[in-house]
């Protein structure tokens, strides 16, 4: 029975009740519906057995067709074809949150654009495929088939998804921060399509648990289970591919070729002691001592080869020893430091500048940063894994094909972390 906007005003004219009674199936047009609401009129709709059942202003499940001459009302929607519902049904509500994944997926592939991570971004377009296709199949009514996802069936990413540990040496563990932007954009993409498929469940399930659309549900559970999985083989390249050994920097200094024989004749070379772990850096036999306003530390290393100017680099704690400003600088940025006096065999040499805490960094060689996508100057964060796990941000990226991967700590933020000589750290942030 279709019930008119003119039969109801007509019948609602005789009482002016703020209710009224209509049979069972009964569709209301549009223009009816508005009118109901215009006037706050509740419904009621009677059984066959003559029992009635308040229904409110309006039923989300209400479905209808305009009629000639009718236009669409403001608050309702196409379902399919000419069929008009409520934007308050289920279905509408399914398809805005799947359309709301999808804005989120693509946000997501424009900033692994912008870092770099094109190859990610492009796979990535799978999945954006994928939810377009199942908008397409549940608007026509069609069945949509999981097929693979980067390459996978459902059965293997849900046993993936189960046992991370078996495939990526990653355990069951809370997300945190220190595993980076990408790991933490992977987890909210998983979190979206995980409530996307529970408003799914309320579209297609119905009140005795049937499910009209079980192939839509299968596959957006299996899209959730993917991102987990996405996301623990994320977390397991970046603990391999991101790994790096630490070297710790006890006081040194870097002397000028001027200075070097002032303080130790005319003429002087360094004598080599050891390489360093840096390709042509070495630790010289040739020593120091440190005099500052409050004390002097002695025998300090001298490294080689000479530079053009002369750098000594402390830590915080030889800083107060020895009386000057803790100056913190990246290697080579020493104007307007504290300067400290020098005592070698041959001289001294007063420094006005150029005693530093150097900022703790790391030496790439140009391949590994191409292939980790670092470039020189890049900040990143670092977590040191030790019996005292520490993470260090702002730590500077240096690169150059004579270095080899690794960080430099001095003395205090190694004692910090407990650093020992097989300790490993991982770029956790870019």
């Amino acid at each position: 029975m279709l019930i008119s906007e003119h039969e109801l005003r007509a019948n609602w004219h005789k009482t002016k009740s703020n209710s009224i009674t209509i049979p069972q199936g009964s569709i209301l047009t549009p223009s009816a519906r508005d009118f109901l609401r215009s006037q706050g009129i509740q419904v009621q709709y009677i059984n066959e057995n003559g029992s009635a059942q308040r229904m409110g202003h309006v039923l989300a499940t209400v479905q209808t067709s305009l009629l000639p001459g009718e236009s669409k009302p403001e608050h309702m929607t196409h379902l399919r074809g000419k069929q008009l519902i409520l934007k308050t049904h289920p279905v509408i509500a399914w398809r805005g949150q799947l359309d709301r994944f999808g804005c989120d997926l693509v946000e997501t592939q424009t900033l692994l654009v912008k870092a770099g991570e094109t190859k990610f971004a492009a796979q990535l377009e799978e999945v954006a495929l994928r939810a377009q296709q199942l908008m397409v199949a549940e608007v026509r009514e069609l069945p949509i088939e999981f097929g693979t996802l980067f390459g996978w069936k459902a059965d293997e990413i849900r046993d993936m998804s189960h046992h991370p540990d078996k495939y990526f040496g990653i355990p069951h563990t809370p997300m945190s921060y220190q595993d980076g932007w990408i790991v933490a954009r992977l987890n909210s993409l998983r979190s979206k399509i995980r409530e996307v498929e529970l408003y799914a469940n309320r579209a297609f399930t119905a009140d005795d648990g049937s499910c009209s659309r079980p192939d839509i549900i299968l596959l957006l559970n299996r899209l959730s289970s993917l991102f987990y999985v996405l996301l623990c083989k994320r977390r397991s390249e970046q603990r391999e591919k991101r790994s790096l050994t630490i070297g710790i920097s006890n006081r040194h200094l870097h002397l000028s070729q001027n200075h070097l024989e002032l303080l130790f004749g005319a003429g002087y070379s360094l004598k080599k002691r050891k390489e360093l772990s840096q390709p042509g850096q070495f630790a010289a036999e040739e020593t120091v001592t440190l005099v500052g306003p409050k004390g002097n530390i002695e025998k300090v290393r001298v490294l080689g080869p000479v530079r053009p100017e002369t750098q000594v680099e402390v830590s915080v704690t030889d800083c107060f020893q020895l009386g000057i400003e803790p100056e913190l600088r990246d290697s080579g940025q020493i104007a307007g430091t504290s300067g400290v006096e020098l005592i070698g065999p041959a001289g001294t040499v007063r420094l006005d500048h150029g005693a530093i805490v150097a900022a703790r960094h790391i030496h790439l060689h140009s391949d590994q940063a191409k292939k980790w996508n670092l470039r020189d100057g890049q900040r990143v964060t670092v977590r040191v894994d030790s019996q005292r796990p520490a993470l260090f941000q702002n730590v500077l990226v240096r690169v150059s094909k004579e270095f080899k991967g690794e960080l430099h700590l001095d003395t205090d933020e190694a004692n910090a972390a407990l650093v020992k000589p097989d300790t490993e750290c991982i770029i956790v942030e870019v």
